[in-house]
């Protein structure tokens, strides 16, 4: 019998295909559990253990997604290990994850874009803002895009090898697929000069060094732009003098806008969603006009069956009719 070390580690030399990300995130969750329970011999391992491990996690400040993502990313090792008999059983499989309240989803308003745009500090900051807006794309998908993914009206998610000017990607959903992508959109990365549009000329050469170096790292691919993220909190603290928001929430926005205008299975399609759940809950959701329709499709109604109560041409915020006295 091995250890859950060893798990792990003949785990992930079986399983070679797996990303950088889901290796390196099962490899900590294990040296968490180790960690914890201490290096134990797998079928020693329980249920128990399990719940020890979460509140463990909690009690050294991991937030509750930080947990569940340990969670997933166990589960599937001791399967594995069940599979090829190691184990009779997954002991973590009635570990539930932990329930999370789910945040409002945010989505940008037309101004803030605005906003936005005029304080992006160069034409590749306002290229990268305009694609996000009108293409929905994924922040890796975005900086990971060079001029040969771009023709014909659309915008080509294709994986990428090793080559002289390129190096190894794939999209998070492992699909091919392009999005229609508009006329200004195309006129800003034509100005741009560097092969990978929305990367620096500078970032990029630095990049194609590291990777004939071999030193080019799984989460360098996944986001070539280095201190992405604080380059665009200082875009948003210059244009509103506070952060109002995360990239991610501009393929929200996206996301919600074509909801609202096309098929859902087809918009799932457009951004690479192959579970239309999950787009429907974690990436829509209603916008102020649409309360206003709701509020007036419930008077039309009203209205068609000829109420007494409600006048002619009300308007769809005032029904017309007198408050009602509290009943005591």
């Amino acid at each position: 019998m091995i250890k859950l070390s060893t798990l792990c580690e003949q785990y992930l030399i079986e399983q070679w295909w797996l990303s950088d990300s889901t290796k390196e995130t099962t490899q900590r969750a294990f040296k968490y559990l180790a960690k914890t329970i201490g290096d134990l011999l797998i079928d020693r391992v329980t249920y128990r253990h399990g719940e020890q491990y979460k509140g463990w996690l909690l009690q050294y400040g991991s937030s509750k997604n930080t947990v569940n993502m340990y969670l997933r990313a166990m589960k599937p090792v001791f399967g594995w290990a069940v599979k090829i008999e190691m184990l009779k059983a997954n002991p973590l499989v009635q570990c539930r994850q932990l329930k999370i309240t789910r945040k409002p989803i945010r989505l940008y308003e037309e101004y803030e874009f605005d906003q936005l745009m005029r304080f992006a500090p160069n034409d590749r900051w306002r290229a990268i803002l305009m694609a996000a807006r009108t293409t929905g794309l994924r922040r890796g998908e975005l900086l990971n895009l060079t001029r040969d993914n771009i023709r014909n009206g659309f915008v080509f998610v294709e994986p990428k090898r090793n080559t002289d000017r390129t190096w190894e990607w794939e999209s998070k959903d492992k699909e091919l697929r392009n999005v229609p992508v508009i006329a200004p959109l195309v006129e800003m990365f034509s100005k741009l000069d560097c092969y990978y549009p929305l990367l620096s000329a500078r970032r990029y050469e630095t990049l194609l060094r590291l990777k004939k170096a071999g030193l080019l790292t799984g989460r360098k691919r996944r986001c070539p732009y280095e201190n992405f993220r604080r380059d665009f909190v200082m875009i948003q603290k210059k244009a509103f003098g506070r952060q109002i928001g995360d990239f991610h929430s501009f393929r929200k926005t996206y996301i919600t806008d074509m909801v609202n205008q096309l098929p859902v299975h087809f918009v799932a399609r457009l951004s690479g969603h192959s579970d239309v759940r999950t787009l429907v809950t974690y990436y829509t959701t209603t916008q102020d006009k649409q309360y206003e329709q709701a509020r007036q499709a419930a008077l039309d109604a009203v209205k068609t069956g000829c109420c007494p109560y409600i006048p002619k041409n009300t308007p769809v915020g005032d029904t017309g009719l007198e408050p009602v006295a509290s009943c005591v």
